[in-house]
């Protein structure tokens, strides 16, 4: 049972919680507000019910959510893919700076929530803001906000890190269990390029002063492979001879390898004989089939992306919908589900669902087929 005594002192009017359960000492909390006294109540009482309550509000007053955070990329981080800890870096970077000064104890639901909401509202200021046509081309404009998908993103990280600190003894109940989850998001994006915008983008990426976008864009549509999975190929992943690559630093942590013909052979062809010269003088430490303009590490081509995007005139048009572009001309071209997620490097078929529709046609070919064979009289 709990028990909420209200107390009038110098500081102003507090009220002080108590939670009796047999088999355990009483568990007592002070706080301001009467909601967040009967809140804690009630989620107390819940997690005692349920086996998940620890008496381990002193070790939560004596932690902080940096040190969690710490000990979360020392002993968990190093275990997941190269891509996913640099995604998960921008999250824990975000949260070290917003709350990593406050101890567990005072992590709240209402807290969290509010730092949430803000991230929301704060906007993505890499991307590009819409301008209107009354809007002055010198006018400065606020960024476009973040998506669903990437405030969810954070706050899903915030969660994995306080279920961490409650494994290790750190937390009692998850205060993330009353901050709402994100959902209903819009993640099946098929954007992909028409026939005219494909040679539009092919003409500026080759005009570009990057001299290293091009092979990277063909690269992207000749194998739905991802910037990332590109960028970090080195020299021995490549063989041009035999015509395939091998992409090590995937998503999902696995190795696979993608064929290397035609148009693609022929431009890494002529990029390899260009690489050679323009780095001729450096000694590269890491030999990056890309390398950045010192060889210390691969390019960063998201400027000359950006530019060339723009010079081809593609509206709400990303660097990953190449891949979307890949897997579209697949299903257009009578490729199977399966084989998409092949190429595509998924484990499921859930991933490549969305290009079902594109394939219809040629499904409706081979049904046809096959019953002109089995109904001939």
């Amino acid at each position: 049972m709990a028990a909420i005594q209200k107390r009038e002192g110098k500081n102003g009017v507090t009220y002080r919680v108590q939670v009796r359960v047999q088999g355990l000492p009483p568990q007592t909390r002070t706080f301001k507000r009467l909601t967040d006294a009967k809140t804690w109540a009630q989620q107390t009482e819940a997690a005692i019910h349920r086996g998940d309550f620890r008496p381990v509000h002193q070790q939560a007053k004596k932690h902080t959510l940096k040190a969690v955070i710490d000990r979360y990329r020392r002993e968990e981080l190093p275990h997941r893919a190269a891509s996913t800890q640099r995604a998960m870096n921008t999250y824990l970077k975000h949260w070290e700076q917003e709350l990593g000064d406050y101890a567990l104890s005072h992590l709240t639901a209402e807290l969290i929530a509010g730092k949430v909401d803000a991230l929301a509202k704060a906007g993505d200021a890499r991307r590009k803001p819409k301008r209107s046509k009354d809007t002055d081309k010198g006018a400065a404009s606020s960024p476009r906000p973040k998506s669903r998908k990437t405030v969810k993103l954070y706050r899903d990280a915030l969660e994995l890190l306080l279920k961490h600190a409650k494994q290790w003894g750190l937390l009692g109940a998850n205060p993330m269990e009353g901050v709402s989850r994100v959902t209903k998001l819009r993640n099946a994006r098929t954007r992909y390029l028409s026939d005219e915008e494909r040679d539009r983008l092919l003409r500026a990426a080759k005009a570009s002063d990057n001299k290293q976008l091009y092979p990277i864009v063909v690269f992207a549509l000749a194998t739905g492979a991802r910037k990332g999975e590109i960028t970090g190929l080195k020299l021995p992943d490549l063989n041009l001879e035999q015509g395939s690559a091998i992409l090590r630093d995937t998503k999902n942590g696995e190795t696979r390898s993608v064929p290397v013909v035609d148009h693609l052979k022929e431009a890494l062809a002529a990029h390899l004989e260009w690489r050679k010269e323009a780095f001729a003088d450096l000694d590269l430490p890491t030999p990056w089939l890309f390398p950045r303009r010192d060889g210390q590490q691969p390019i960063d081509i998201r400027k000359a992306w950006e530019n060339a995007r723009d010079a081809a005139k593609l509206e709400d048009f990303r660097f990953h919908d190449l891949r979307h572009s890949t897997a579209s001309y697949l299903a257009m071209n009578g490729a199977s589900l399966l084989e998409i997620a092949a190429v595509l490097g998924h484990k499921t078929l859930q991933m490549v669902q969305r290009y079902a529709h594109l394939s219809d046609d040629h499904t409706r070919d081979i049904v046809t087929r096959m019953n002109e064979k089995i109904f001939q009289e």
